[in-house]
């Protein structure tokens, strides 16, 4: 009684604060027997065709393709310039870019734990229902030559949309593969940077073959509708999936007769059951395994605060200036158009590339070296940070000596890494908080995205429009160096202080579970202020006796099987980054 008096009291008062705290509160999703047996099937109501895990893998690519076609906006801006105000130097349409942007951001943050407590598929047919609408008020918009309407149909509608159904399947897939999250997470979001590619080499042909509303019209009927159709596709895995010995948390498992004698931590402490699906467990820390926190426990944690840091330096070059590429090969080396759209489109392939293989990589290093698995992710964006900060202080020597191979060699691997922490982002928030908190936490990091394009292009353009040179002196050979070399001293700051955040996110569980705050590097203990309660996740233990919060009671945490993880050498570090170095090298000595 006391402590149920003790926790009401507990409660905040201000109604708003209790409904934050209730919406960021993820519930487990609890499925009947009846619904389990549908779900057997990839058409819920005929038993036609079974479902398999590996259906996810082509209707998730897919999704992101569609998703993929906000990249490929810039195509627009001149032909509704024109046909709104008569002239493509208006300069208005490119906002509706950047509302889109913002617009997906605060959707998949705002909706994250909505679409963790409802399933993708439900995710799936809300985004794509918003996106479709809007997409037809920016077409009757286009139709009546109002740009409030396209900002609303496109930037509100339409980025709202894009914004859910990005993160709707890879919240499905991390759960359906604990057994190769890397491989699941670049596959899904691969498909973003294939639809960016495809996409702009449709809307241009489109435009002169119909009208601009038509256009308009039809790609949402197009885009809607795929979606629409893959979310037949999407769902949540059963109450006891397994596969491989794993379950959804990555845990190895056993059978119920082997644990009869484990109790949930929040069951002993408060003598209820807990309400949140990332529950805590009974504190044993074991390298390598995963830890269980609920959504608010991580969103607290000082590893998610560096990881958002982190993420937003990793994007912030290739957002605000990868999307200038054919620009820069043209104002800095004098190339033609055509040579600067050819840049661009073999630029996307290196953005898939990064998508795909860089996760892939860290899944290799689990499976081989038996690397502690975020800290295989941590290692991924090491790389791509090291050489991010390694290409944008060279970039200056490139440009000045005219250099344009080694110029295209260093952003297309730039690219690569921007595309590669896109692709690990999903798998290693999943290893560092639990499955169930991954759609919530991914909408949240990618308001770091969002930021990085409209405070970062906003930024770059204003830095840019500062050191251009006039009309007159735009064809003197060298004319636009100050411009962009300007903005590449912010960029390499930006990228030097992600660089030191990264190195404070902690993936040792022993770390992360410990009183205070825990700090080691490679397992060593470097500080631990133990009388402090800032950087700790408090009630949130290592994962080796967590149970499955959807399981039944006869799957449970093998904690004697749990899979045992190790940091790699020296050396074996070495052998990792050396290529890469190696080769920045040889490119700078051009």
């Amino acid at each position: 009684m006391a402590g149920a008096g003790a926790e009401k009291e507990a409660e905040p008062r201000n109604i708003f604060l209790r409904l934050l705290i209730k919406h960021w509160t993820v519930k487990e999703i609890v499925k009947s027997p009846a619904q389990e047996e549908r779900e057997k099937y990839l058409f819920l109501y005929w038993k036609g065709i079974p479902f398999n895990r590996w259906m996810l893998f082509a209707s998730s690519f897919l999704i992101q393709f569609c998703c993929g076609s906000l990249y490929s906006w810039s195509n627009f801006n001149a032909p509704i310039d024109d046909l709104i105000y008569g002239t493509i130097t208006a300069n208005k349409a490119p906002n509706t870019f950047y509302i889109a942007v913002g617009m997906f951001g605060t959707t998949a943050m705002i909706l994250g734990p909505w679409l963790e407590r409802h399933g993708p598929r439900l995710g799936l047919l809300l985004g794509s229902t918003v996106f479709g609408v809007g997409q037809g008020v920016a077409a009757l918009s286009l139709h009546k030559k109002s740009i409030v309407g396209v900002y609303i149909g496109y930037g509100v509608l339409g980025g709202f949309g894009l914004g859910l159904n990005y993160i709707s399947p890879v919240s499905a897939l991390q759960k359906f593969f604990p057994d190769f999250r890397g491989v699941a997470s670049g596959f899904a979001v691969a498909g973003f940077g294939a639809g960016s590619i495809v996409w702009s080499k449709v809307y241009l042909p489109m435009i002169n073959r119909f009208q601009l509303p038509e256009t308009f019209a039809i790609l949402g009927a197009v885009l809607a509708g795929t979606m629409l159709c893959c979310s037949v596709v999407m769902r949540t895995p059963p109450n006891n999936f397994t596969v491989g010995g794993l379950n959804v948390r990555g845990q190895r498992v056993a059978h119920e007769h082997e644990h009869e004698n484990e109790l949930e931590l929040d069951q002993v402490r408060d003598g209820k059951e807990s309400h949140d699906v990332e529950k805590s467990a009974l504190p044993v820390a074991v390298a390598g395994t995963p830890i269980v926190m609920s959504l608010i426990q991580s969103l607290r944690s000082p590893d998610f605060f560096f990881m958002y840091l982190m993420f937003f330096a990793n994007q912030i070059f290739g957002l605000v200036a990868l999307s200038r590429l054919s620009n820069m090969a043209q104002d800095l080396f004098g190339q033609s158009k055509n040579e600067g759209a050819n840049v661009v489109s073999i630029n996307g392939v290196f953005n898939c590339l990064g998508r795909l293989c860089l996760p892939m990589l860290a899944d290799l290093a689990i499976k081989t070296l038996k690397t502690n698995p975020p800290f295989a992710r941590k290692l991924v964006f090491l790389f791509n940070l090291v050489v991010q900060v390694v290409i944008v202080a060279i970039l200056p020597h490139l440009i000045n000596r005219g250099n344009y191979d080694g110029f295209r060699a260093v952003m297309w691997t730039l690219t690569f890494t921007y595309g590669g922490g896109f692709g690990t982002i999903p798998c290693f928030l999943t290893d560092m908080f639990g499955p169930y908190n991954i759609g919530a936490l991914h909408g949240m990091i990618l308001t770091a995205w969002s930021i990085g394009g409209v405070g970062g292009g906003l930024g770059f353009t204003s830095v840019f429009d500062r050191h251009k040179p006039s009309a007159a002196d735009a064809k003197v050979p060298g004319a636009f160096d100050k411009a962009y070399e300007s903005n590449f001293h912010w960029i390499l700051a930006v990228l030097v202080v992600g660089l030191a955040m990264l190195f404070f996110v902690r993936t040792d569980p022993v770390d992360r579970t410990a009183p205070g705050y825990r700090f080691s590097v490679l397992g060593k203990k470097i500080v631990h202020f133990k009388g402090a309660r800032f950087g700790s996740d408090h009630h949130a233990v290592a994962g080796a006796d967590a149970v499955h919060p959807q399981a039944p009671t006869s799957s449970k945490v093998d904690s004697v099987a749990s899979p045992m993880y190790q940091y790699p050498s020296s050396r074996q570090l070495v052998l990792l980054v050396e290529p890469a170095v190696a080769l920045l090298g040889r490119i700078a000595r051009v």
